[in-house]
């Protein structure tokens, strides 16, 4: 105690501010501790800890999957399901008709002689562009 005592007076009255302004600083590192620890429990809560209901769970945590159990049917559309596909329009419908003649098999190269009496069609639909029509109304007095 002789040294503190030997200790100019201002120099005292700082170290008793700054031991002051620790203990405050201090104080408030706790609160705002315990108000982080506070947050943190309700951003954690989800519908598996809480009485929320699932809509409330937040997106980026999904539930897990359940693992389904591998069956014994085969992917894709089963035998005698009625399949789905678009309709082809009449030729008399389309505004073009384009005819390909490949020289040579796609599947083993030989070359092609003669006509295809089925041959696979594809048809593209497009929409026209739509063009405004704009109309302008006068009033004249």
């Amino acid at each position: 105690m002789d040294d503190w005592e030997n200790t100019p007076v201002p120099v005292r009255d700082l170290v008793e501010k700054l031991v002051e302004k620790i203990e405050q600083l201090e104080k408030h590192k706790k609160e705002l501790q315990e108000t982080n620890e506070k947050i943190n429990e309700k951003v954690n809560q989800n519908s598996q800890n809480s009485n929320l209901p699932p809509a409330l769970d937040p997106l980026d945590v999904q539930p897990p999957k359940k693992k389904r159990k591998p069956g014994t049917k085969k992917r894709g559309g089963q035998p005698g399901h009625k399949g789905h596909s678009r309709f082809l329009y009449p030729v008399e419908d389309c505004k073009q008709v384009t005819d390909y003649y490949p020289q040579r098999c796609s599947c083993c190269g030989e070359e092609l002689t003669g006509s295809d009496s089925n041959p696979h069609r594809h048809q593209v639909v497009e929409i026209p562009p739509i063009k405004l029509e704009i109309v302008e109304h006068r009033l004249h007095q």
